[in-house]
């Protein structure tokens, strides 16, 4: 580690700055072992950028400074926060999830309008017949009491086994309406399911696959998508995050470090204290 730490003083604090963007101020904690200005998500997101820039082994300084973290337990103000992610137009969004949604619903018109003339036709069904018996299943329970002799019986019995043909075949209709349009409920929603990041400068963001409990850190630049088909635990730094989420751009905000979950296609913010219950008993 030591001759790591010289390796980087040498290159000097502008140098590495200039390699790797990194605040000058931050650097000189980090090098000189100064961790009174940072966070502990600062402080291993800035080693993780000087380890790969350099490749150098600084995990005696890890270790050093996960010791003083743990012992102090530091809130950082404001002025402090870094990995703010500026704030993008959204009217493309907009724009394209409206256009989706309009698409959606011509769809489902069609499909509800062609399969009930479709299914109407071949078992000919009339609306003639599907009032009539509409009016017979209500007249049907008084039946009994208004014959007066058997043929009138056997005849009104004939008319309600005709009317209720009908109407089974009517609630046939609804019914398969009704699995049409789940169907293609189901299939849209699954289209327009999304959780990415969406960053404009350099930034780092710890996420957690909450099944197998494996870590990831990653720095981009880029707009970064996670699996939908799986569960995540998300960890910014302090200030300002845009996600995309299901097709809509959320932004949040906090003075402190920022923790979600996405579970089962849903997201949500979490407090600190629900994170360690999902990353058995963690803060990370």
């Amino acid at each position: 580690m030591n001759d790591a730490i010289s390796i980087l003083k040498e290159l000097g604090v502008q140098k590495i700055h200039n390699d790797t963007h990194i605040s000058k101020e931050y650097i000189k904690a980090v090098i000189y072992e100064n961790f009174d200005g940072l966070s502990s998500v600062q402080f291993n997101g800035f080693i993780s950028i000087i380890e790969r820039e350099y490749a150098l082994d600084l995990s005696d300084l890890k270790s050093k400074g996960k010791a003083y973290f743990e012992e102090q337990n530091i809130k950082f103000p404001e002025e402090k926060k870094v990995f703010v992610i500026p704030q993008k137009n959204k009217s493309y969004g907009k724009f394209y999830f409206t256009l989706v949604v309009l698409i959606f619903l011509s769809f489902l018109y069609y499909i509800f309008v062609y399969s009930a003339s479709t299914i109407i036709s071949i078992d000919k069904i009339d609306d003639t017949k599907i009032q009539n018996a509409q009016k017979s299943i209500t007249e049907a329970v008084e039946v009994e009491s208004v014959v007066s002799d058997v043929n009138e019986t056997n005849s009104s019995s004939e008319i309600i086994v005709t009317d209720l043909n009908a109407t089974t075949k009517v609630k046939k209709i609804e019914v398969i309406q009704e699995e049409l349009k789940e169907e293609v409920s189901e299939e849209v929603s699954e289209e327009l399911r999304t959780l990415k990041i969406l960053p404009k400068n350099k930034v780092w963001a710890g996420y957690i696959n909450i099944e197998t409990n494996q870590k990831y850190q990653k720095i981009f630049r880029k707009e970064f998508a996670l699996d939908i088909d799986k569960n995540w635990l998300l960890l910014f730094g302090a200030g300002t995050v845009k996600l995309e989420i299901n097709g809509k751009i959320e932004k949040f905000s906090s003075r402190q470090n920022l923790r979600f979950k996405y579970v089962d296609g849903k997201f949500e913010k979490i407090t600190v204290e629900e994170f360690k219950s999902l990353n058995k008993g963690r803060k990370w």
